[in-house]
């Protein structure tokens, strides 16, 4: 679960410009309440996690769906998560929230969820995210 929420916080945030200290502090806070990863493993996760999107970005988010627990109150926890960290740098823009919502999609969140109620997921054009499994 970790690589695909680590998955999906790279995607969610590859449409900004720029990467905000109070990202990487949320991100360093999430680290150390979840786990106790040497954080040259974290790197190298996130890394490795990154290099994935780039080399193929369709089957990389397909995958997430798989990479996830079947229980739903989990995968709306691991979806909080993303949101928590993404949302630390404040505003989320257009972008953010078309990526937000092909995240939830695939984290199987729906609007009625309180991860998705509280981000205000609003529907937009082409942003459905076809998962499969790979």
């Amino acid at each position: 679960m970790r690589e695909a929420v680590i998955r999906a916080l790279i995607y969610a945030g590859m449409g900004r410009a720029s990467v905000d200290e109070r990202g990487f502090e949320t991100v360093r806070r999430l680290r150390g309440a979840h786990g106790d990863m040497p954080l040259s493993i974290f790197k190298a996760l996130v890394r490795e996690q990154f290099n994935m999107l780039l080399l193929d970005q369709h089957a990389a988010l397909a995958a997430i769906p798989s990479m996830l627990p079947p229980d739903v109150q989990t995968r709306a926890a691991a979806f909080e998560l993303v949101k928590q960290a993404l949302g630390a740098r404040g505003e989320f823009s257009a972008e953010d929230r078309q990526r937000m919502n092909e995240v939830a999609q695939l984290f199987g969140v729906d609007a009625g969820s309180g991860a998705a109620r509280n981000l205000a997921l609003v529907p937009s054009a082409g942003t459905q995210v076809q998962a499969k499994a790979s």
